[in-house]
């Protein structure tokens, strides 16, 4: 009995592996779109290695993310005598298929795999997902480095690795900054286990914005509409409703406050688009690490609409491209 369930795990593990390698290859193909279609970053990073060569300009960068991010893509280039695109797509294939791997392997069990497996590839084939993955590289390279801490690491190393997720990208500062909120939040003694988080969420969330306008810290004008933003505030009341416990669990205490900064910054024009996605993300794990069959129920029904008029949006503006 034992062994049987040994090789069915195995099986199972084996299974979500192959299939991360094929969503990495539709991440791979999405990328290589983007780049014929000449938009996104992954265009506009091209574009640079094409004109600049980082021998002779060398003041076209520098010791921050972006221009790390640069010089390692320049090394990677010139040590596998390849194209840009091709390394770029390459780092798109290995971070989305990890993050993939991570998440089927930690579902716990055949069961909850049936139950919960509808939406877990909803998730991943939402357009905004495959876009964190096929074109906001750099990002999405420090988002890895950041569940790979928090899912497999403790102590100097987690520290370590969300110091380095923070130089790669500045993006993840609020998002630790959450992750040591969430553990004082755990250590005061409250009444209330959901209306004081939420309350104490919906303070911090209007202060990041606020903090990132007044410095200039990363700021994008934001652009999404309002039916757009309609979409996402009902998948925000989905998230933080369907399942109350969640704010007590590190990834939906986090998922929350993402949710909950997008909306801030688009009172004050900014854009923090790509934290729903991670939003999204982190939710998922949440249901797959801590959630029950019924909220997974609830929430694949809730979440099936906006999966497929997302994708409608995506197509009617964008045509057929991820």
């Amino acid at each position: 009995m034992i062994a049987l369930t040994i090789k069915k795990n195995t099986v199972i593990n084996l299974t979500g592996i192959l299939f991360s390698f094929a969503y990495g290859l539709l991440v791979v193909a999405s990328a290589q779109r983007l780049y014929l279609l000449e938009d996104g970053d992954i265009s506009r990073y091209v574009n640079f290695f094409q004109t600049y060569d980082l021998t002779t300009s060398y003041d076209r960068f520098s010791v921050r993310g972006d221009g790390v991010f640069r010089t390692a893509i320049n090394l990677l280039k010139e040590f596998f005598n390849t194209e840009a695109i091709t390394v770029l797509t390459s780092i798109g294939f290995l971070t989305s298929s990890i993050i993939f791997s991570i998440y089927s392997i930690n579902i716990r069990s055949s069961k909850y795999l049936i139950s919960i497996s509808p939406l877990f590839l909803m998730v991943f084939l939402t357009p905004m997902v495959i876009t964190l993955f096929s074109d906001q590289l750099r990002s999405t390279i420090a988002f890895t480095i950041l569940m790979v801490a928090m899912i497999y690491t403790k102590g100097v190393v987690r520290y370590s690795l969300f110091g380095l997720a923070s130089l790669m990208h500045m993006a993840m500062v609020p998002i630790i900054s959450l992750y040591f909120f969430f553990h004082i939040v755990n250590r005061i003694r409250i009444r209330s286990d959901f209306i004081i988080p939420l309350v104490a969420l919906l303070l911090v969330s209007s202060l990041i914005p606020i903090a990132a306008y007044t410095l200039q810290f990363n700021v994008t004008n934001a652009s999404q509409g309002i039916y757009y933003n309609f979409l996402i505030f009902c998948i925000t009341l989905l998230i933080i409703f369907t399942y109350k416990k969640a704010i007590n669990n590190i990834y939906g205490f986090i998922s929350i406050a993402l949710l909950l900064i997008y909306f801030s910054g688009q009172i004050i024009d900014i854009s923090y688009i790509r934290y729903v996605g991670y939003a999204i993300v982190l939710y998922l794990f949440f249901l797959i690490d801590r959630g029950e069959v019924g909220s997974v129920k609830v929430f694949t029904v809730g979440y099936a609409p906006f999966f497929l008029l997302t994708i409608f949006y995506k197509f009617a503006n964008y045509g057929w491209q991820f």
